[in-house]
């Protein structure tokens, strides 16, 4: 070390005098406030005393003397010492990453985790350390150090100076105090740096080595096999693009006129006319609107639907329509169940024997249905290894720039950061070549054969890792989140069939691969042997540009749909097929070819009620307190109201947007379609922020519907602002068949929002009387169907010449009490087990609530069926006296 140090002869030191030795004391302080800042803090790593050896003496102890008299000390020795104790470090890295660690069989993986972790903390902390001594060096002032230079060096001459690459500021940099440290501590930083990876590479290896195997990176590569697994996903080598345009796609005006034809007989039976008598033309189109509401909404909606099946009244519906918890009713009904409701609740009163949330439970299910849950798990494990392949690409990335930028972060004090834990663990993506490049890539379409069988070569997740090796680096990748593990629990609950085996014995579950996309639904659609199905999802914009809550001035809920054609926004009318949705999409061409999105993951963003904003779960609890306790929260409300209807506690589903284009999104589009396609990612939540009934995909003008059946198995449903709302889009969207006035129920909407009071004070000032009515046959009357045929305020639409409107039959269908149900104390709103969230019920409680709906609806048929009659009637008469003006 001392080759390092300045050299002082007598003759300056004298001249110097009394003020250069007050400057040596002063540089002394700081120089030894550098070492204590080092050997404070460092202790000896947890290495191996047998395997040190010799070595031992190299261990970075506090222990290292220190001199207690500051004025004896020469700034040499100082600074010797300092330089020492670097060096040191370096050698403790050194001699550990030279000496393996003994491998002993008697040593648990538990014991062997906890060494690697011991380790890795000590490495980390002497990282940060050297990390705030770096910037203490950099940030001092040593400009006023003069008794510290460098030695000359030997055998330079000014030729070889001229030679060297490195400037005259470099070269007097390198003789400072200054320049000595860093460089001992970006040596040091190296080995630091490079003894981090290893040492979580061997920390994820042993705690990897503890999980079980459906935690281990195979399985999970095996998992994720079934999202390009070609005869799961026969469309992954197609090509697709975006659809711009508010009207229906052809495939459903292809849809609608099949199924008018499908049903005229079970039409004409239902309203009791002959089949010959019926123009397909005139049949009205019919709708369910399945409300939220959890497992009771589900429960309650399957039973209503058995009801209508015995009725006759389900075969003549041309769309299910759904928001959270009914959307799991229609999901079973156009799956496993085909349309029967029997099948769908027997395999719920097996399946709600458990709690989906059962650590035990789940356990169980990965090992004793291995394949079955490959499926279940394969969308949450493509993505996860995706997302851990970018992170570990960043990471390459980043430690291939080291040579150029290495020393430069070192003088700053700056530290190369290093991949997560967990994406060591099980997030390292094999090499396995480049043959499925071709495959993957929309650039090229062309199947991989195997000249000498003539046979498809399968694709492997670790094949597909390393194609997307180059688009993981300019794409935004979703993160997971708790709506992607509750989509999983969902579909492993509801739409993999549990079939009765017997007293006391579990379930057999069944589950056809198919149903793992929502586009398998779609060939009964096709066939118009079933009802088109509507999911329902809203996305939450706060009308700033990067959607920053604290910006926003204000916020909507901005309605989209899924069904088996397509998937998009009713709001920006942008469409994409729902094979194609979950690819990322950047100005309409795809970036990467994988499977459509599970379908267990739209399940949980269609139900995500637990993503609502911290206003929403406040009025969750204030529907739930005395009308004297509201009043006291209302002024708090007031005054927290703004910022909590923009803030999520939990974040939404996020995936890719089909409809991004970029920062310069298309100057011809609408602003909100503009503002849409700024997006890379696209988050969706429980459209029950917006309203608990689908209305909006129903009222879409371009479909044509002419009866809305409102299945409102909704909590509070008295005080809910359903109707208002709805009302409220259908004029935003000029939805001129609106039946104007429609509420069933008097009681106004709990803090309802200055557009429903200014609604309420205009449209509805003189409805009043007729609300009440309606309560009152709803309450007193034990009516179970109330229909809003007409409407009773007038339109805030302006009117167009010549047109005649027709409006809208509304048959709305509120889970409530019936006097004359076989119970007639039994009340869903107090029944604890009828809880949103309560995801574990008895048979018996099962049949109970499904039982009650069945007879609310039953008691209301004649209702209903005179209601369609009119609907019928009306259409036909509409349909007529267009073609006599057109005649």
């Amino acid at each position: 070390m001392q080759a390092f140090l300045s050299g002082h002869n007598d003759a300056d030191e004298i001249q110097e005098g009394a003020e250069g030795r007050n400057q040596e004391k002063v540089e002394t302080s700081i120089i030894q406030s550098l070492y204590n800042s080092i050997t404070d803090s460092f202790v000896k790593p947890p290495i191996d005393k047998e395997a040190q050896g010799s070595h031992s003496d190299s261990n970075i102890s506090t222990t290292i003397p220190k001199s207690q008299d500051t004025d004896q000390t020469s700034n040499s020795a100082w600074y010797s010492e300092l330089l020492g104790v670097l060096e040191s470090l370096g050698a403790t890295l050194e001699h550990s990453d030279t000496n393996e660690s003994k491998s002993d069989s008697r040593v648990s993986l538990e014991e062997l985790a906890a060494n690697e972790s011991d380790y890795m903390s000590w490495l980390t902390g002497a990282k940060s350390k050297l990390d705030e001594v770096a910037l203490q060096v950099q940030n001092q002032d040593w400009s006023a150090f003069t008794s510290f230079t460098a030695e000359e060096p030997e055998n330079v001459s000014l030729d070889n100076l001229k030679q060297n690459t490195e400037s005259t500021e470099e070269i007097a940099r390198a003789r400072t105090v200054k320049g000595r440290i860093l460089e001992q501590i970006s040596a040091v930083q190296a080995q630091l740096n490079r003894q981090v990876d290893e040492a979580t590479a061997a920390l994820g290896s042993a705690v990897q080595n503890m999980l079980p195997p459906q935690l281990q990176r195979p399985w999970i590569a095996e998992c994720a096999q079934s999202c390009i697994d070609q005869e799961i996903h026969p469309d992954l080598l197609e090509s697709t693009s975006v659809r711009v345009s508010s009207d229906i796609c052809g495939q459903e005006a292809d849809f609608q006129a099949k199924r008018a034809e499908k049903i005229r007989h079970d039409f004409a039976k239902f309203i009791g006319v002959s089949a010959s008598s019926v123009d397909i033309r005139d049949i009205p189109v019919i709708g369910i609107a399945g409300s939220g509401g959890g497992f009771r909404a589900m429960i309650s909606t399957l039973g209503s639907y058995r009801a209508m099946y015995e009725a006759g009244l389900a075969q003549c519906v041309t769309y299910d329509a759904a928001v959270s918890g009914s959307s799991w009713a229609i999901a079973a009904l156009h799956t496993y169940a085909n349309s029967n409701p029997y099948l769908a609740l027997d395999s719920v009163r097996e399946a709600m024997k458990t709690s989906m949330f059962s650590t035990s439970s789940l356990s169980e299910f990965v090992n004793e249905n291995e394949g079955i849950a490959k499926r279940v798990f394969a969308d949450i494990a493509a993505r996860y290894l995706l997302s851990a392949a970018k992170s570990e690409d960043s990471h390459s990335d980043a430690q291939s720039k080291d040579g150029e930028a290495g020393a430069r972060e070192l003088q700053t004090g700056g530290i190369q950061k290093t991949a997560t834990l967990l994406d060591r663990i099980l997030g390292e993506a094999a090499r396995r070549g480049h043959q499925a490049v071709d495959v993957l890539f929309p650039e090229k379409y062309q199947t991989w054969v195997n000249k000498s069988q003539s046979a498809l070569v399968p694709l492997t997740m670790d094949e597909l890792l390393e194609a997307a090796k180059s688009t993981l680096r300019t794409m935004s990748v979703p993160p997971l989140s708790v709506v992607d593990l509750y989509g999983a629990l969902l579909f492993r609950k509801l739409i993999v069939q549990h079939v009765k085996a017997g007293d006391n014995q579990k379930p057999d579950l069944v589950l056809d691969p198919k149903w793992v996309k929502l586009s398998a639904q779609r060939p009964a659609v096709d066939e118009a042997s079933q009802p088109m199905p509507i999911y329902t999802a809203v996305r939450h914009f706060i009308g700033t540009d990067d959607n920053d809550p604290n910006k926003a001035q204000s916020h909507q809920y901005q309605w989209f749909e899924f069904n088996p054609y397509e998937v998009g926004s009713i709001d920006h009318g942008a469409w994409i097929p729902s094979w194609a949705f979950g690819r990322p999409m950047v100005n309409g061409r795809e970036q990467l070819k994988i499977g459509e999105a599970h379908f267990g993951g739209i399940i949980g963003a269609v139900s995500s009620a637990f993503c609502a904003s911290f206003d929403a779960m406040i009025m969750e609890l204030y529907t739930a307190v005395p009308s004297a306790v509201r009043s006291a929260m209302d002024p708090l409300l007031d005054w927290i109201e703004h910022g909590t209807e923009v803030s999520h506690p939990i974040p939404p589903y996020t995936l890719h947007n089909p409809f991004y284009i970029g920062e310069q999104p298309s100057a011809s589009q609408s602003g909100k379609l503009a503002e849409l396609e700024s997006k890379p990612l696209l988050s969706l939540m429980d459209a029950g922020m917006e309203n608990n009934l689908p209305f909006a995909p129903l009222l879409r003008p371009e479909r044509n519907v002419d009866v809305i059946v409102c299945l409102d198995s909704s909590a509070n449903i008295d005080i809910m602002p359903w109707f208002a709302r709805a009302e409220a889009w259908a004029g935003d969207h000029g939805v001129e068949r609106w039946p104007w006035g429609a509420r069933p129920w008097s009681a106004d909407p709990l803090r309802p929002s200055k557009a429903e009071v200014k609604l309420d004070q205009s449209t509805l000032s003189g409805t009043r009387s007729v609300r009440e009515s309606v309560n009152k046959r709803i309450r007193d009357d034990n009516i179970r169907c109330v229909v809003f045929d007409q409407p009773v305020a007038s339109s805030p639409l302006p009117k167009k010449n010549g047109s005649l409107p027709r409006p809208i039959t509304i048959l709305y269908i509120p889970l409530l009490p019936n006097a004359k149900f076989r119970d007639p104390d039994f009340d869903p709103e107090t029944a604890d087990f009828c809880g949103t969230f309560n995801d574990q019920w008895t048979t018996e409680q099962i049949n109970l609530l499904a039982d009650l709906a069945s007879f609310n609806l039953t008691q209301e048929v004649s209702r209903i069926r005179d209601a369609l009659k009119v609907a019928y009637k009306r259409k036909r008469a509409h349909r007529l006296y267009e073609e006599g003006l057109g005649a």
